[in-house]
């Protein structure tokens, strides 16, 4: 007991002396989240990258490697009557997190997979899958992949089952044990272009981190994480580049979707777009080229059609925005005037546009879940009035009937949080895509 209060004195001196000497201007700004869902740039506190002129290589991505092996033995030699054990499981639809038992103890985790400390390896962990309201969706889950003591950060995404990675990337990983904040780098043909630092844990629940610059050159990429400690020393090695890290942009594509977070992807709350379930194009069976950002009003659409649509000189795209235009203060004849200029913008380029109804909200599951605000009280006739200029053009897609309720509000089995669809919102919204080009190639033959 003694040896450990001593080393634990050392470590706090250790320390308290590194944070005094090293710089402080990455320290991640505060904030006090009401809840773990993620919105776009929320969880972004500093970029630390060179511009993309002048990218950075590997090897100056740390600064001091003796303080960073130092730290990492002195936090070995006080943790040693424990061992840090990672578990993974498959998603389970419509889950918003997880209970992980043993012990008569229970941790919560809102991704797929938990780092815990433990004294024993032979323990029995029981895993749960919640809803939001804690019911259990399925028991006694599958535990895929157990490792003890693992030194690299453990990746979450899934780029290699997406025909194109988005235009946005979100980046997610299972938590590491002991880390205060990480560290994201995007690198490019073998360099870095972008280097990251996430909130703290304190201040959010960090399993993901959404990019918020567009990757819009063509190259090959892939992204890796790295844990950090509140003193600004490593606790992990970097994750490894794998396919499901790894993608690659080109131009042009056939197909692309501009909108907001329904075109993002993600749902149930907590399930980044990293992640295929909740992202419509996996149910498209086309390829289809996701360009949408979350939170974008239908001002932000227009805004970026030039740095984010043309680039990829799509023949089809297909404009998905106007729910963030009606469930804010944006009236709705303000968002028909953009719809307006996108479509002018699109026949100034030769793409043609295919405008799909935005999806109704659900004010009693908002109110619910409390971390979304409230639409204003005429968000109907918003929402019905872009419906309406969106069924007279001459390529749309109408989803309200399948969305909307007796109430016209989006039916409660296709959201968790009254704003995003689920697995079966997704499903709609990507076979109506589907059947959408399937009528067109016809007519087009």
């Amino acid at each position: 007991m003694i040896k450990l209060m001593s080393l634990l004195l050392t470590f706090f001196v250790f320390f308290m002396t590194a944070a005094m000497t090293l710089a402080d201007d990455t320290a991640p700004p505060s904030r006090s989240p009401d809840s773990p869902v993620k919105t776009p740039a929320s969880n972004v506190a500093l970029t630390l990258s060179k511009s993309d002129d002048e990218p950075s290589k590997p090897s100056e991505a740390i600064s001091d490697n003796t303080l960073e092996d130092k730290s990492k033995e002195m936090l070995t030699e006080i943790q040693s009557d424990l061992t840090i054990m990672r578990l993974s499981w498959k998603i389970v639809p419509y889950a918003v997190k997880y209970k992980v038992t043993f012990d008569n103890e229970e941790l919560i985790t809102y991704i797929n997979g938990i780092e815990l400390q433990v004294n024993n390896v032979d323990k029995i962990f029981k895993v749960e899958a919640l809803d939001f309201d804690n019911n259990i969706l399925a028991d006694n889950l599958d535990i895929i992949e157990v490792e003890t003591n693992p030194l690299i950060m453990k990746t979450t995404t899934e780029f290699d089952k997406m025909d194109f990675a988005p235009l946005y990337p979100v980046y997610s990983w299972i938590p590491k044990c002991n880390a205060d904040f990480y560290q994201v780098q995007l690198l490019k043909n073998g360099e870095i272009v972008r280097n990251y630092v996430t909130k703290t844990k304190d201040e959010d629940d960090v399993y993901d981190f959404y990019d918020p610059n567009p990757v819009n050159e063509s190259g090959e990429y892939y992204w890796r994480v790295k844990a950090m400690s509140r003193f600004g020393f490593a606790v992990s090695d970097w994750s490894k580049e794998t396919d499901s890290t790894s993608f690659k942009v080109k131009a042009p594509v056939k197909y692309a979707a501009f909108g907001d977070s329904i075109t993002h992807g993600g749902g149930a709350i907590t399930v980044p777009p990293s992640m295929i379930i909740y992202n419509w194009e996996t149910y498209c069976e086309k390829p289809i080229k996701n360009l949408g950002k979350s939170g974008d009003t239908t001002d932000q659409l227009v805004e970026r059609f030039e740095t984010d649509v043309l680039p990829f000189a799509p023949k089809i795209l297909f404009i998905m925005g106007g729910v963030n235009d009606f469930r804010s203060d944006i009236l709705g004849w303000h968002t028909v005037s953009n719809y307006k200029i996108l479509a002018e913008k699109c026949k100034e380029h030769n793409i043609i546009p295919v405008f799909v109804t935005p999806t109704p909200v659900n004010p009693p599951l908002i109110k619910k879940v409390k971390f979304i605000d409230m639409p204003p009280f005429d968000w109907k006739t918003h929402y019905k009035y872009a419906c309406d200029w969106i069924r007279r053009q001459e390529n749309f897609i109408d989803l309200s009937l399948q969305f909307e309720d007796f109430d016209g509000y989006l039916r409660y089995d296709l959201t968790t949080d009254g704003l995003h669809p689920d697995i079966d919102g997704k499903k709609i919204i990507g076979e109506a895509v589907k059947n959408w080009i399937k009528e067109y190639l016809k007519e087009d033959k």
